[in-house]
């Protein structure tokens, strides 16, 4: 698991020493404590950080780097989440060791590294060993999937995002992303497909598959992620780490809508993918052979329509396929991994 010297998720010190800190700090999910970073650390964001993307722990250590001038409330949030994550991050790797004895009993059918261990457990949580039972508490896993209102969008309930995104027990998708890369640079160059208005969607098959859309803000002409949309980000690795989908691998697939030329929303779709994937993998800590990328630009508008409305810059989260055994994507190929 990644460390942190210094992270950014931030969660107002009082919600870490109140009384019910045990409590709080075993449900409370990555989505509540990046909207508490939005409100805490954005105007410093903003000031000291504002070419600075949230993945690879860029923000962090700029915030470090300036932590002299960040604002009290930045600097004492900042540092009570980073004892949080530390401790989390901790029991999640403590759990193979502290749960074995539970996993012989009520897991027989797994082995040790298979990914449908920790479903397994939760749904045994309530006769598990106190220490077992602990550590997956402590690890985060019960985390809250109740964000709150993410931006313009509906508010969503736990029980919608489970729904939405768990896939069919044993599904082998088996997607070449790779060869869809290729599909959709060709497709940007088609002359048959220029009437935004009469463009078919690329893959309509993706569009079948269990998912959750997310609107996610940028930066103008980058794809640099708006703090604003840091509490959407936070509820994307809540669900990757739910127990109920930890068993499954996933495509982030960026659209846009139909301004400008369409080659260059194809890249710009891709990049600002790949600042999602790499916002998760560091600092949530989620396995990068669970997550891959696609970017699709403008084919495959929501919208037809009217291709330049809003919805149509969007992200999915599509749920591709259950991991036989971890860390093997179906989607993923080692020799693909970034």
């Amino acid at each position: 698991m990644i460390r942190y010297k210094f992270t950014y998720l931030a969660l107002a010190a009082s919600l870490l020493f109140a009384g019910n800190e045990r409590l709080h700090a075993q449900t409370i999910g990555y989505a509540e404590a990046l909207g508490e970073l939005a409100v805490s650390c954005g105007k410093d964001i903003a000031k000291f950080c504002r070419r600075t993307n949230l993945g690879g722990g860029a923000v962090a250590e700029c915030l470090e780097r300036n932590q002299a001038n960040v604002s009290p409330s930045c600097r004492s949030t900042a540092a009570a989440t980073g004892a949080l994550l530390r401790k989390r991050a901790a029991a999640r790797a403590s759990v193979p060791q502290l749960c074995e004895l539970d996993r012989l009993q009520y897991c027989g059918g797994t082995q040790p590294g298979d990914a449908q261990i920790l479903d397994c457990m939760y749904k045994a949580r309530r006769v598990l060993r106190p220490a077992c039972r602990q550590a997956l508490a402590d690890s985060g896993y019960e985390a809250n999937l109740d964000p709150g209102p993410l931006g313009s969008q509906v508010h969503l309930r736990s029980s919608d995002i489970l729904s939405s995104l768990v896939g069919v027990e044993h599904t082998y998708v088996g997607y070449d992303v790779a060869r869809m890369r290729q599909i959709a640079a060709q497709a940007a160059h088609d002359p048959s497909r220029a009437d935004p208005y009469r463009r078919a969607p690329l893959f309509e098959q993706l569009n079948t598959l269990s998912q959750l859309t997310i609107a996610i803000e940028f930066d103008f002409d980058s794809a640099r992620i708006s703090p604003r949309s840091y509490r959407a980000i936070g509820l994307m690795a809540d669900a990757l780490y739910h127990p109920v989908l930890y068993g499954y691998c996933f495509l982030i697939v960026g659209n846009t809508d139909a301004t400008g030329r369409r080659d260059y929303n194809l890249k710009l779709s891709d990049r600002r993918a790949e600042a999602i994937r790499q916002a998760l993998i560091n600092p949530f800590g989620i396995d990068k052979l669970r997550i891959d990328t696609l970017g699709l630009g403008e084919e495959q508008l929501l919208n037809r329509r009217n291709p330049k409305a809003a919805e149509n810059r969007r992200v999915q989260l599509i749920n591709v396929g259950q991991l036989p055994n971890n860390p093997d994507c179906p989607v993923v190929g080692v020799k693909d991994i970034r």
